[in-house]
């Protein structure tokens, strides 16, 4: 926008100049220090402002040139700082997994671990119980035998007693 109002100026004043070349070119006595001369005032400082002109213009480029320069410079500075907090990001999460990954196997161990125990203590307890169960069965076993043996022993003495009584009779 600013340049456009400066060419707009420009083309403006050199349509003023071209409109007024007979009086610009014009030629009039010149005070020049050490001397004296007949030259075009109104072209000599139109020459001058032209100087004045070309010199702002290329501190304008400059300035804009700089700026550019500036930008580019802070732009890849940016990039790079975004891409440092992406990549520490990135090994933070890395980090975090590491940390997670370390802590789900160190679970994971003591829950086999409790799981190992606890099935030896199924199983200890298992045995002791079938241990149990055995020796009350072979109790029971004897149990039965004595008691069969006292049962027969008891049916011998009564089959000799019922014998004793038929005979006698």
């Amino acid at each position: 926008m600013r340049y456009i109002v400066l060419l707009i100026v420009f083309l403006l004043g050199a349509g003023f100049t071209f409109l007024n070349w007979t009086a610009v070119n014009a030629p009039v006595d010149v005070d020049l220090i050490v001397t004296t001369a007949k030259a075009p005032l109104t072209l000599m400082l139109l020459f001058w402002f032209a100087i004045l002109f070309l010199i702002v213009l290329y501190c304008l480029f400059a300035q804009q040139t700089g700026a550019f320069a500036t930008m580019r410079r802070l732009t890849k500075e940016l990039e790079s700082q975004r891409k440092l907090a992406s990549d520490s990001e990135d090994s933070r999460l890395s980090d975090v997994k590491a940390d997670f990954e370390a802590k789900w196997q160190k679970w994971t161990q003591e829950q086999r671990d409790v799981l190992a125990q606890t099935e030896q203590r199924l199983t200890e307890n298992q045995n002791k119980i079938l241990s149990a169960f055995k020796d009350t069965q072979d109790q029971i076993s004897n149990a039965n035998k004595d008691l069969s043996n006292s049962i027969t022993g008891s049916l011998d003495t009564m089959d000799d007693k019922i014998t004793k009584i038929l005979i006698s009779k």
